[in-house]
């Protein structure tokens, strides 16, 4: 008889999923390959260096997911120590590991149920991303999520011979999972063609259409993909495409898997959603264990960098508010942020005065959408009453009701997107943000009176049943700004969130109030082409700008970061000072606070806006802290299950 492995082949997995705890050492061997970097408006970094640290957090599931999580704005760390404790956690070393060290089990909150379909390629649940994103790699991935900067990560950055061309070197050290169905092999420029060609063509397993393939179309703006003899992958665009790199290969979805994987899942990697070993990437950990209100990892036993992967382990799981405090304080989980109100993370800072603290942004705005095209009346329809609108709300006053002040405003974009959001200071001389609200208010008066004074015709302002229910109240609050500063009827009405998108495209309701999307990168440039361009395909209004629609193909072919963001600061300025409708309104972002135990030592990108739980791999835990919860082990095989010979 012979006991199962710690990653059982396809037809063993059932047997895992009975495990009990037990102590395991685990050893593990890895090399790190060197990446290079050449390209345009990309960060790389060499064998010797670590990438710079960037600085910059996330909302309601699928299409609107939940409205918070994570940006690092300032990290705020103190040095004291807990006093140690007698309930089972080790007694404290002498001395503590002055860097990243291997060991131990990070604890993490994550609504882990909240899960879609496992298969990298067709999932598109923000939560399926954070848990993938442990599990895989992309060709390159963003240094700061902020920030737009790119680095290496299955590739070496992309030598760019021209504006339609990137070659990739495939890291030479790259393997996929040591077991089925890829059993640790190298990837191969081949294995990046098929991934890409795989995503164009979106067939299931029985070569029929799947619209399950979400992101075909931003796949489709490759137009050849060819590995090349020498064993990279040469891709080429049909014209200059800036946001290409980071919009595709570096997108939070772009995962990298291998064929033998589709080809032995089949449909039941879109169908099973039960079944986490539906999983076969290159990245850090490797699944162990999933219930469906909790998932654990565990290192790789053939991950390719000795870099990262600290913790031998990471197990993600769900919790009300409630439970998450007491999980906390339990020493169970290793953070506490969202979705715990800032109330609750006070209190456990006055609890545990010596945790370290950090406060990141909310990363989806609070925004009020008031489409040009609308059925409820002619005169609603004036770019004049749109604009009123947006200056009618008092942006303090909201951060006040809906966040006790703790928040900020932004404007086209959001603030926490460093170098792509126009600076406060400019911003608090524009109209809607300035201190000069009697100023606001005269320029609310002249457009409405330009527009022909308030009618008769109530305005609907649906405030989507989400967001109310996260903060009653908030939908009468924004009803009385823009019917004081306006003077037209406001009717209140609460709708599905669905719903409420569904009738606004169709023109039939006016004005909403609610949660925007968290943005999937920083770059503004593909969401303004299809939003704020005359022709952009998701414009659900008319009105476009000859000169917005200028800049914003400029930012197209311009692929210098720097100067693709001064043109975004001119498009923010265009529509502040109201030179071009803007009928999609972000007004503020929320900031959450937080607080981590001790013995965790995060990469600062760990608190990043959004699409950050990769750092958790480049993070570690000093496991001889004297409060550091020695009995956190990983689910084994011993004894358990065995195996026929």
């Amino acid at each position: 008889m012979t006991r199962m492995s710690m990653r059982p082949s396809y037809g063993r997995r059932t047997a895992l999923r009975r495990t009990r705890l037990s102590r395991r050492a685990l050893l593990r061997a890895s090399a790190r390959a060197g990446v290079g970097a050449a390209g345009l408006a990309l960060v790389g970094c060499s064998d010797d260096e670590e990438p710079a640290l960037q600085q910059q957090s996330n909302p309601p599931q699928d299409a609107q997911a939940d409205p918070h999580q994570p940006q690092q704005q300032a990290v705020q760390q103190s040095m004291q120590q807990t006093d140690p404790e007698p309930d089972g956690r080790q007694e404290a070393q002498t001395e503590a590991p002055s860097g990243p060290a291997r060991g131990g089990i990070v604890r993490a909150s994550l609504p882990v149920e909240r899960h879609d379909r496992w298969d990298p390629h067709r999932s598109r649940y923000r939560y399926t991303q954070a848990m993938h994103s442990l599990m895989y790699n992309r060709l390159i991935r963003p240094a700061s999520v902020s920030t737009g900067e790119l680095e290496a990560d299955l590739c070496a950055l992309p030598e760019i011979p021209d504006e339609t061309t990137y070659v990739f070197r495939v890291d030479p050290a790259a393997v996929f999972w040591d077991h089925e169905p890829a059993n640790g092999r190298g990837v191969t420029a081949e294995d990046i063609r098929w991934n890409i060609e795989r995503q164009r063509s979106a067939l299931d397993a029985d070569g029929l259409p799947d619209p399950h393939f979400f992101r075909r179309g931003a796949y489709d703006r490759t137009t050849t993909a060819e590995a090349t003899p020498d064993g990279s992958i040469r891709l080429s665009t049909a014209a200059p495409d800036a946001a290409y790199l980071g919009s595709v290969h570096a997108s939070p979805y772009a995962w990298i898997t291998n064929p033998e994987a589709a080809e032995q899942f089949g449909n039941a990697w879109r169908d099973n959603p039960s079944d986490v070993f539906l999983n076969s990437g290159t990245g850090p950990y490797t699944p162990l264990l999933y219930n469906g209100v909790e998932l654990t990892l565990a290192r790789s036993n053939n991950w390719w960098r000795a870099d990262s992967a600290w913790a031998d382990g990471v197990t993600l799981t769900s919790g009300d508010t409630n439970g998450i405090a007491g999980l906390y304080d339990a020493a169970a989980l290793d953070r506490a942020d969202f979705p715990l109100t800032n109330e609750t993370v006070d209190a456990l800072r006055e609890q545990y005065p010596e945790h370290p603290t950090f406060d990141v942004p909310l990363a989806a705005s609070v925004e009020l959408i008031a489409p040009l095209s609308d059925e409820v009346g002619a005169a609603l329809g004036d770019p004049r009453i749109v604009r009123a609108i947006g200056l009618a709300v008092d942006r303090p006053r909201l951060i006040q009701r809906l966040y006790g002040g703790q928040g900020r405003a932004s404007g086209p974009l959001p603030w926490f997107l460093e170098g792509w959001a126009l600076h406060e200071r400019l911003m608090s001389g524009l109209p809607g943000y300035r201190e000069d609200r009697e100023a606001d208010l005269a320029e609310v008066a002249a457009l409405v009176s330009g527009a022909g004074g308030a009618t008769g015709t109530p305005i609907p302002l649906v405030a989507a049943d989400l967001f109310e229910g996260f903060f009653p109240g908030s939908g009468e609050a924004v009803r009385g700004m823009i019917g004081e500063a306006t003077g037209i009827d406001v009717e209140l009405e609460h709708r599905p969130f669905a719903e409420a998108i569904d009738q606004l495209r169709a023109g039939e309701r006016f004005c909403f109030l609610g949660w925007g999307p968290v943005p999937q990168q920083a770059d503004p440039t593909d969401t303004w082409s299809k939003t704020l361009h005359s022709q952009g395909s998701r414009r659900w209004s008319g009105g476009g700008s000859p000169e917005l629609d200028a800049l914003i193909e400029r930012m197209r072919t311009t692929f210098n970061l720097g100067a693709r963001q001064d043109l975004a600061h001119q498009v923010q300025e265009m529509l502040l000072r109201g030179e071009a409708v803007h009928w999609q309104m972000p007004l503020i972002n929320g900031v959450q606070l937080g607080l981590h135990q001790p013995w965790l030592h995060p990469d600062l990108r760990l608190f990043e806006y959004a699409w950050s739980t990769d750092r958790l791999s480049t993070s570690w835990l000093d496991t001889t802290h004297e409060s550091y919860p020695v009995e956190r082990e990983l689910p084994s095989l011993e004894g358990e299950g065995e195996a026929d010979e």
